[in-house]
């Protein structure tokens, strides 16, 4: 089937042409000797021609007469007969994506998800690709083709997309780009329970992280005084990010407005941090107090913005927020070099680990689950979830404090405390 836009004259150039069906369908022939049909979709105000395979005229007729049952078929069904490209779906997607996140209704953090994962999608079917040609059990070929492209792709991450792809396509079928029955099938994914505790550093990584890029923008490679903004920056960003259990979004939206007052306490400094709703992907607010205080006054030394709406990490000359490229591309630099002086510095962990570091070390200091959860603005569930290793190790060291011993009916005593 084409579907070509209506011409300004759809009778040109048609010879033996001829009516059925009341007129509603049109066989006719052009310099060809094959048969074709045209039909008008009232619907989607387009024509479908396609040719019917047959130099017959009996033939063609009939052919003709079961196309228009089939079409009319999937109209009296709403379903679309004319497709976009997925594309221009996308497209379209992301333009209502930007108006949620502008209206303060999504996080930047999670429309930058949604792009990259509906890029993933583009190239696996193709950006000309018609959205209503593609079979829906094709989609089960995705997981497939994501391990293909990258080998240690985690079954979450391709869920998580596969359940991005869905919500993109059930928007277009709302908006009337596509069947309302149409539904991307992805078969099951399943993630095996131990994929979903969540990979933090090791103290001692840490460590190691901290005292390299602490000093990295005194090294002798420094290139120039942006160069050394960066390698300060990357330091600053990696020992707030470990003290205050953020997502990496939400120290990148940090502005200063949002740290509220810095504290002394007991010679160490506190700051009050407020996480904006906006910036955050469930959308609640959360204010919390934090240590390391002092990085942010150490910040305020070197950065030329400083205002209340300019942001904590902002680019050296210019007033906005430091880019994704130049965030990721120093703190991958800093890993290398790391890695260079540390042999067993894993550089597979990326920046969103930090956050899972400040998460287990807590659980393994014994803190509350629930006081962790409401700090680091996630529920309970997700923290017993992820990091349910971290809290087995609490609980077995707590009982291996206490001696177990049976009374004479056979029931459990603990002594001690």
């Amino acid at each position: 089937m084409s579907d070509l836009k209506k011409p300004a004259n759809p009778e040109r150039s048609k010879k033996d042409a001829f009516d059925i069906l009341d007129k509603r369908v049109k066989i006719y022939r052009t310099a060809s000797k094959v048969w074709q049909m045209q039909m008008w979709v009232k619907e989607e105000q387009k024509y479908v021609r396609e040719t019917l395979h047959t130099e017959d005229k009996e033939i063609a007729i009939n052919k003709a007469e079961e196309r228009f049952i089939f079409y009319r078929a999937k109209i009296q069904q709403n379903e679309k007969i004319f497709s976009i490209t997925l594309d221009e779906l996308r497209h379209r997607y992301l333009e209502h994506i930007q108006k949620q996140v502008d209206a303060r209704q999504l996080s930047k953090g999670r429309q930058t998800n949604i792009k990259t994962f509906t890029k993933h999608c583009l190239e696996f079917l193709g950006k000309n690709t018609k959205i209503q040609n593609v079979p829906e059990k094709k989609f089960r070929t995705y997981l497939s083709y994501r391990q293909q492209c990258k080998s240690d792709s985690l079954l979450t991450v391709v869920r998580n997309e596969s359940i991005t792809i869905k919500q993109m396509y059930r928007w277009g079928a709302e908006e009337g780009f596509i069947s309302t029955n149409y539904s991307p099938d992805f078969g099951v994914i399943k993630v095996p329970k131990d994929e979903g505790i969540r990979e933090s550093y090791t103290v001692e990584e840490y460590k190691w992280l901290v005292g390299v890029s602490k000093n990295w923008y005194k090294a002798k490679d420094v290139r120039d005084e942006e160069d050394k903004f960066y390698r300060r920056m990357i330091n600053d960003f990696i020992v707030l990010m470990a003290n205050g259990g953020f997502r990496t979004g939400e120290l990148h939206s940090l502005k200063w407005k949002d740290v509220k007052k810095i504290v002394e306490k007991d010679g160490e400094k506190y700051a009050e941090i407020t996480i904006r709703a906006e910036n955050v992907k469930t959308r609640k607010s959360r204010t919390f107090e934090m240590r390391r205080g002092d990085v942010f006054e150490r910040i305020k030394g070197y950065s030329n913005y400083t205002e209340k709406d300019d942001f904590v990490f902002s680019q050296p000359n210019k007033n906005a927020k430091v880019g994704t490229r130049e965030l990721y591309g120093y703190f991958n630099e800093l890993v290398r070099v790391v890695n260079k002086k540390h042999f067993d510095f894993d550089v597979n962990k990326d920046l969103y680990c930090l956050r899972h570091f400040f998460i287990t070390i807590r659980i393994l200091a014994g803190l509350n689950v629930y006081d962790i959860a409401k700090i680091c603005g996630t529920s309970l569930v997700q923290i017993q979830k992820h990091y349910d290793a971290a809290e087995s190790l609490v609980t077995s060291k707590k009982m291996n404090r206490n001696t177990l011993r049976f009374d004479g009916m056979g029931n459990v005593v603990v002594d001690g405390n």
